[in-house]
Order: structure tokens, then C-alpha cells, then sequence
């Protein structure tokens, strides 16, 4: 095993670009990164996203806005895309566009406390859990907003302790029944049936945020989360969009989906170990994936060799801190 980590991490000093040598040097290799950290305020894609960033501290391409009907979902998605990227490329909270991104969030916060707009007039707990995460990311877990949005988490999970998104736990007739008696689309959102089933992915995005909030990553909830994920490994979900369980193995990077990697990610943070035999199976089930050269493959199409490159760091954060890579 040694040398299979030893080979990948060889990978990424060759052919890493500036921020995945810092963040190889800062979680794996535990040297100095001054001089990579120094360097990325000057790093090319850091400086184009901001200098990309609208008034309102949100992105949105300019074919999508004055559009009524798809603005405020791209602003949201394309924001969200690029907040994960900042992070990556050296940002942190105290930055001003990191205050400014944060307040395009919280504008878009209901009065219930979820972040609204992903999905027109329907909660979004997939989107909602990947925007308490990124805010966390930049250090704002103790903002009133963002413990509001952890409020509305809890509060609207399934009966078995999961989540899932409420417009699917409906049947598709009362879903279609619901727009075409509204023609003009004034709707509340649907609040869903609790009795339902959980959905694994949804409830492995959920995961992602309870662990990286300091406040909740060590509550009953979060336990609770990561025992229904770990039941349900390389299994088919309860709803159409994840049927396959081919899912789990599509590794990719950033954790946009629940996969076999993003999930040994959250509970590598928690207090499991490789003791855990699902665990254990899914971390040596890694090792038999990792190609000849060193690296891992990103499993959707049109990867290319940056997002091997990430996804290669994400495998090599998860064995280092469950205790498989010597500092």
C-alpha cells in the first residue's frame, strides 16, 4: 500500500498545478506552504472568477440573465460552483468577494431558513447542504444564517432520520397535477412526505455540511446520517434519479454527488475507522481502482487530466486521515 500512495503523490508533484501542490504540501505532506499560498492570490482562474463576480457578489452568464425563468436558478448553481473553486484556489472567508459571495447566499435564504431558488418554488436540501458546507469551508459556521439553514436541515428530515428532496416523495400525478392547476406558477413549496423512504444521496450531501460544521458534526443527527449512508452502500436508491448503483463508483471531485469517495470523505472526519468493514471494503475496493501510473480516473464524461488530479488529492485526504499515510 505504501508504495501505491507513494506512487500517487509522486503523480501529483509532476504534474500538479498550484493549487493541488498547495493543498498536497498543506493535508498530505504536512510541509510549508507559505510560498504556494503567497502565490496563488496571483493564480490566473483565482483572478478570473472574481474579477467575474457580479454586484450582487453572485455569477451568472450573461445568456441566462433578465431571463424570469432561469436566473435565478443559474445565478444560484454558477455561484455555488464557483464559491467550491475560490476555496480550492486559496480564498478564505476574510476576503471581501467571499463576504460578498456569502451575502448573495443569505439573500437568498427564506424566511423557514432554506436557501431558495436551485428548483422554482420547491426545497432544495441537495443544494441547501452544499451551501452550509461552503460557508463553513470559509469560516462562517457560527453565523446566525447559517445555523438557521442547520435548523431548517433537521427540521425537515424524513421520519427514518434521512432526507430527501419533498417533490419527489410525492407521486408523479399529484406532482403534475400541482403546475397545471397553477398555470401562473404561484406555488409554496411541498412539504412532502415524511414517511417516505431516505435518499442516500441527498442524505450523503446532508453529511457534508453536519461535518463541516464544527456545532454539529459531532450530534446525534450526524451519527444518524452516516449510519443510513453506510446502509446503503453500492446500493440503488429509493428514488429515479440514482437507480443505478453504478453511482457509487463514479468518483469525482468537487462533491457534488454521493459516490463512494465524497462519502469516506465526511465520515473520514468523523470518529469511524478502518475497522468498520464497509469501510474497510470500500477503501481497499480505492487501492484496486488506482491506474497504473498513480492516479485516479474522475468517472464522469469529459474528465480531464485536472479532474484526475483532484480526484487523485481527495483519495489521498481520506487514507491520510484514517491513518493510512505516515506523516
Amino acid at each position: 500500500m505504501k508504495k501505491r500512495i507513494n506512487k500517487a503523490i509522486e503523480f501529483l508533484l509532476a504534474r500538479g498545478n498550484l493549487p493541488i501542490l498547495y493543498w498536497l504540501k498543506k493535508d498530505i505532506l504536512e510541509v510549508p506552504i507559505d510560498r504556494e499560498y503567497k502565490n496563488l492570490k496571483k493564480y490566473a482562474s483565482r483572478i478570473r472568477i472574481l474579477n467575474e463576480q457580479r454586484p450582487n457578489g453572485g455569477w451568472c452568464e450573461k445568456k441566462y440573465s433578465n431571463n424570469p425563468k432561469w436566473e435565478k436558478t443559474h445565478y444560484f448553481i454558477e455561484t455555488l460552483q464557483n464559491s467550491f473553486k475560490l476555496y480550492d484556489f486559496g480564498c478564505r472567508g476574510k476576503n471581501k468577494e467571499i463576504q460578498k459571495l456569502a451575502e448573495f447566499f443569505f439573500s437568498t435564504q427564506s424566511r423557514e431558513g432554506d436557501f431558495r431558488g436551485v428548483y422554482p418554488h420547491e426545497y432544495a436540501p441537495n443544494y441547501h447542504a452544499l451551501t452550509l458546507e461552503i460557508l463553513c469551508l470559509f469560516g462562517m459556521d457560527e453565523n446566525k444564517n447559517v445555523q438557521k439553514g442547520y435548523r431548517w436541515l433537521i427540521k425537515n428530515r424524513q421520519d427514518d432520520g434521512g432526507w430527501a428532496i419533498p417533490y419527489q416523495t410525492i407521486s408523479e400525478k399529484k406532482l403534475k397535477e400541482r403546475y397545471e392547476n397553477n398555470p401562473k406558477n404561484e406555488l409554496t413549496p411541498i412539504k412532502g412526505d415524511k414517511t417516505q423512504p431516505y435518499s442516500h444521496s441527498v442524505t450523503g450531501l446532508v453529511l457534508r455540511a453536519l461535518t463541516a460544521s464544527r456545532s454539529w458534526i459531532n450530534r446525534k443527527y450526524t451519527k444518524v446520517a452516516a449510519e443510513l449512508l453506510l446502509k446503503r452502500f453500492h446500493k440503488k436508491d429509493k428514488y429515479e434519479d440514482r437507480k443505478n448503483a453504478d453511482h457509487w463508483k463514479e468518483l469525482s471531485y468537487p462533491f457534488w454527488s454521493t459516490n463512494i469517495l465524497s462519502s469516506l470523505d465526511s465520515l473520514s472526519k468523523m470518529d469511524y475507522t478502518t475497522e468498520n468493514k464497509k469501510i474497510k471494503n470500500s477503501l481497499e475496493w480505492l487501492l484496486r481502482v488506482q491506474l497504473p501510473k498513480g492516479f485516479w480516473k474522475a468517472g464522469y464524461k469529459g474528465a480531464e487530466l485536472e479532474d484526475h488530479l483532484w480526484v487523485t488529492l481527495s483519495v489521498l485526504r481520506v487514507f491520510k486521515r484514517f491513518g493510512l499515510i505516515e506523516s
